[in-house]
């Protein structure tokens, strides 16, 4: 019986040590770590192991070199551990040539994720990168990525759409932006041929705002409370090019938001509703609008107050993984002016701006008014 101990810094050179003395034949007894490294105990063939294992059953004849770590179940409960430690080390090992390879697609994703962007979508596409190249060319190529996924409206609004609804959360600018679309479709095909509706029972000054802009743009307006009225606002509005319906801002968890899409659904000429967000409002938000929202069939979304936004790229993280093509953008209060069609290259190099403020901000020194208060 060949049984050997067998010492050194780690399992790999324990290992070639146990090859190299008893051959490819060998087989491993027992691992546990000491002070400096690996100890393995291992056996050059499976007689000796049976052998030796028969022997440590005998109370009066167990070897004393190895003692009750012959025994099979304690030998299965070894072997398993030396598996478990061989795998983490080459986790560990194939974790560190992974990073050492490629500093430059953590640092890309170390940006998209400062941008707002998931890491789903960010190793999406930086795992598709090259693997060589610039930091800078490779983020050039990330952002037109990101473009790519984009989807956007190229004139604004799907083509021979005649009726359009704008829903959404409270505050997002909802009636301002039915304002705006009214405004460019009155400038574009002549007042008369736009009509406007608000469904907004709810909100205390939301119809009177509305009927401001309408009397500003000379364009007439109808309030309905139901689908039978919203249908009769419709076909009174038959001979007009374009129609558009304000609806009430409510909590994106308010089923009252989902049944004025239903109404919206259930109207017998066709309505194309679109998602207003808030750029400055709260990913989580945003998102959670968006599932519940997009279940419900939406054609596409506007994003509003661009102005006011810290970030941009949660939002459009949201919409790139919802598949929701982006209509308009808005920034600003002038109708029309501040109101145009989505450019899904202009998103992202917005989006790539901020994040290049935030770094100028987090590397600039700090003001003498700054460090003043500071010490103070």
């Amino acid at each position: 019986m060949n049984i050997r101990r067998f010492s050194a810094r780690d399992s790999r050179s324990a290992l070639a040590l146990v090859r190299e003395e008893l051959g490819a034949e060998a087989v491993i007894l027992s691992n546990r770590r000491v002070a400096d490294g690996v100890e393995v105990v291992a056996a050059c063939n499976l007689e000796a192991v049976e052998q030796a294992a028969a022997e440590s059953e005998r109370p009066a004849a167990a070897p004393p070199a190895v003692e009750n770590e012959l025994g099979m179940v304690q030998l299965q409960n070894e072997l398993a551990n030396l598996r478990s430690l061989l795998e983490s080390e080459l986790q560990q090992r194939n974790w560190r040539d992974s990073a050492a390879k490629t500093p430059v697609r953590a640092t890309l994703n170390q940006r998209l994720a400062r941008m707002g962007f998931s890491r789903a979508l960010s190793e999406g596409i930086t795992d598709a990168l090259p693997s060589s190249g610039g930091l800078e060319v490779l983020w050039q190529r990330t952002l037109a990525a990101l473009e790519a996924r984009l989807l956007t409206l190229p004139d604004g609004l799907p083509g021979g759409t005649r009726v359009v609804a704008c829903i959404g959360t409270t505050g997002v600018g909802k009636t301002s932006t039915i304002a705006k679309l009214a405004g460019r479709a009155a400038l574009t095909h002549g007042r008369e041929q736009v009509g406007l509706i608000t469904m907004d029972q709810y909100r205390i000054g939301g119809q009177e705002q509305l009927a401001t802009f309408a009397e500003l743009l000379d364009v007439p307006l109808l309030s309905v409370s139901d689908g039978p009225q919203l249908h009769a606002a419709l076909r009174d509005f038959r001979n007009r090019r374009h129609i558009f319906v304000d609806t009430a801002g409510m909590g994106q968890r308010d089923p009252r938001l989902l049944s004025q899409i239903e109404l919206l659904r259930a109207s017998p000429i066709p309505v194309s509703v679109l998602a207003v967000i808030s750029a400055s409002a709260g990913v989580a938000q945003t998102r959670e609008l968006v599932h519940s929202l997009g279940m419900q069939g939406l054609s596409g979304a506007i994003i509003t107050k661009l102005d006011e936004a810290a970030g941009l790229g949660g939002i459009l993280d949201t919409l790139i993984r919802a598949q929701l093509p982006v209509a308009y953008t808005s920034s600003g209060q002038r109708v029309p002016d501040d109101l145009q069609p989505a450019r899904a290259g202009e998103l992202i190099v917005l989006a790539a701006d901020w994040l290049r403020q935030r770094r100028r901000a987090d590397t600039a020194p700090p003001s003498r008014a700054g460090i003043t208060a500071m010490a103070s």
